[in-house]
């Protein structure tokens, strides 16, 4: 025979009570013409049954209140709609909840990746990441800065478009907030940490895996000098060149879509004995260009050009032929940005890198 306690059922409806008058706070009378209003700590604590101060407790993490109590909050809030403000909290604790993050271009799913790394990190702390996008646009970039310096962001970690004066600004806008410095290496700043590819060993990989193959005309794809962010992947480049009395070819390029493919067809369509054999790409997302402006000229990938990306994303291996690429893990280069945004003294991160070899590169064709 089953035994009921009558205290614990006359309980449970004195707070299903107490939660329906809450609901009918919040919902409409039309008869009286009065609108919705947004839960408060009030409405929770009265349909809950307990006191203002202790929704407070269970919503700011703060210990001294029971795990089936902080459950039955949680509950009843969740029933009435009821959502913590960011804001109100941020000036009760001085602790921003929000992280901003400023990339060059993100249709380019290697930022997207970044994103999705730094939010696995924010989100264990309670804490939202801001993206923006400059689209390769300095003074762009200038106005999300101060966008997000005027929202005391807590901290922001950027792929900057040139120079770092976007990186002195957000200093003397928001002295005191973290900043990390990602894809990108500042000479001009060499005190910020930086998260970026260990860009060097990515360009040896790509050189001597085209070089190894009879290759002599290997071109690079890179963004223009006053846009670009570092010069090390083109400095490591022309040294490898010079190195193996190779003639450089580097190539700067817009590497936005608009644009891209027309310029790299103007390259693909020299004449054979001036056009070159391989090309290192910054990039799988500006790969996929050079695919179509190599086609559009009639030649074969990985037969007539050979073609090296850069980041391995997860449609590389689905591209006609597979593209041969330098592999990293670029989750992990979000995590540690975002890292470097919470925990002060952390130095610089390389994110190490392999090269996948599939079928866009092949042995040179001989004339």
């Amino acid at each position: 025979m089953k035994v009921t306690d009558p205290n614990l059922s006359r309980r449970r409806t004195a707070t299903d009570r107490q939660i329906e008058r809450g609901r009918r706070r919040m919902v409409p009378n039309n008869e009286r013409g009065t609108s919705n209003r947004r839960p408060t700590v009030r409405t929770v604590a009265e349909a809950a049954g307990v006191s203002p101060s202790l929704v407070s407790f269970v919503f700011n993490e703060r210990p001294g209140v029971s795990e089936p109590t902080r459950q039955h909050v949680r509950n009843v809030a969740a029933e009435l709609g009821y959502q913590p403000d960011p804001r109100a909290r941020e000036l009760r604790t001085g602790k921003a909840t929000i992280m901003g993050l400023v990339v060059r271009n993100v249709a380019n799913p290697f930022f997207n990746e970044i994103l999705m790394g730094m939010q696995e990190r924010a989100e264990g702390d309670g804490v939202s990441v801001l993206a923006m996008d400059s689209q390769f646009d300095a003074a762009r970039e200038e106005a999300h800065v101060r966008s997000l310096a005027s929202r005391r962001t807590a901290g922001l970690a950027i792929v900057p478009v040139g120079d770092a004066s976007t990186v002195r600004l957000w200093q003397q806008l928001q002295p005191t907030a973290p900043l990390a410095i990602v894809n990108a290496r500042l000479t001009a700043a060499p005190e910020i940490p930086h998260v970026t590819p260990d860009d060097e060993t990515a360009v040896d990989l790509a050189f001597h895996h085209l070089y190894e193959m009879g290759h002599r005309k290997i071109a690079l794809l890179s963004a223009p000098p006053q846009l670009m962010p570092d010069g090390d992947r083109t400095a490591r480049y022309l040294q490898l060149c010079s190195e193996h009395h190779v003639l450089p070819s580097p190539i700067y390029a817009s590497l936005r879509g608009d644009g891209l493919t027309e310029h790299l067809s103007e390259v693909f369509g020299m004449p054979t004995a001036e056009r070159p054999t391989a090309i290192i790409t910054n990039s799988d997302h500006t790969a996929a260009y050079v695919y179509h402006a190599i086609r559009h000229q009639g030649l074969i990938v990985g037969r007539d050009i050979s073609v090296i990306g850069h980041d391995d994303l997860a449609t590389s291996s689905l591209l006609s032929p597979g593209l041969t690429t330098v592999r990293l893990d670029l989750r992990e280069m979000g995590r540690q940005a975002y890292r470097r945004l919470t925990e002060p003294g952390l130095g610089n991160h390389r994110e190490p890198v392999e090269l996948i070899v599939r079928g866009s590169t092949g042995p040179l064709r001989e004339a």
